[in-house]
């Protein structure tokens, strides 16, 4: 079952293994803000620091290995897309997908919730933005604004999450056993730290994904974009794979392909999440729909 999996990998593993490491994390959130700021209110951008601290913060919880939190949320850091199908059919919601999966006899839990750790996310950012702006007392808009940093500061985190490959397939740490493999893709199980830890900390330069990085924009469809930003991510599976049989992603001889290949990745996920803030300001100046 992937939840044992996981907490199995919690306990023989480095925690920045899991997910992309702290140096990517903390990438897209600085690099969001960094984008972004000058579209959202000055709070943002003088909290930068903490916007960036909190762009690990779901995975520092999994050091509560075998705990309570840590069994709920740890299936929110993925989606595995072959148990479902295609991410555009995908219910709005949480329960509805839920429901999905026990009419096709689907494990409830091995399939992950990414999307909707990011589109809750979003909504706790919205509403603290609209609480904010709407605050009686200077406490009250002091705890608002506390509170939209760190909303902000972990919905990053599942974006960045979003836009790794391996956290949309089952094959998310080499190609899982007992499936067809006909293009002999490894199966090395540090493939995904490698990948998205070591590689990143060797040879992924900040400045360089910064260039790539867009202006934020309005999302007229927030659900949707998520879901094409997934979809997107999950397009990029074999691509890597096929990439780490002709040897990029190797730490100790970084490739221009594979360099870039993540830098645009992660200046993806920095340029979503930058757009999703954005959004969220934008509509919780609004009426609630």
């Amino acid at each position: 079952m992937r939840i044992a999996i996981t907490v199995l990998l919690i306990l023989i593993l480095p925690v920045s293994s899991i997910a992309w490491g702290p140096k990517g994390h903390f990438m897209v959130n600085r690099l969001a803000i960094e984008a972004s700021a000058s579209r959202l209110p000055p709070f943002m951008k003088a909290a930068t620091a903490d916007l960036v601290y909190n762009a690990y913060e779901p995975d520092r919880w999994r050091e509560e290995a075998g705990s309570a939190m840590n069994i709920a949320q740890a299936p929110d850091h993925f989606f595995d897309s072959e148990y479902w199908g295609t991410i555009s059919t995908i219910p709005g919601d949480r329960y509805a997908f839920m429901a999905g999966l026990a009419e096709r006899k689907v494990d409830l839990i091995k399939v992950g919730y990414l999307p909707y750790a990011i589109m809750e996310g979003y909504g706790r950012l919205r509403n603290a933005f609209r609480n904010w702006r709407n605050a009686k007392t200077a406490e009250d808009r002091e705890s608002a604004r506390a509170n939209a940093v760190h909303y902000a500061g972990v919905l990053g985190h599942y974006v960045a999450d979003g836009t790794m490959p391996m956290h949309l397939s089952i094959h998310f740490n080499g190609w899982a056993d007992g499936t067809p493999n006909p293009k002999r893709f490894t199966t090395d199980r540090m493939f995904h730290s490698r990948y998205e830890t070591a590689y990143v900390d060797s040879a992924i330069d900040q400045a360089r994904v910064k260039a790539k990085v867009g202006a934020p924009q309005r999302l007229t469809d927030v659900f949707g974009s998520v879901r094409e930003q997934m979809a997107k991510s999950f397009s990029e599976l074999e691509p890597i794979y096929e990439m780490e049989k002709s040897g990029e992603f190797n730490p100790q001889a970084p490739r221009a392909k594979g360099t870039e290949f993540i830098e645009n990745e992660l200046s993806r996920g920095a340029t979503m999440l930058g757009s999703l803030w954005y959004t969220a300001w934008l509509e919780s100046g609004e009426p609630v729909k």
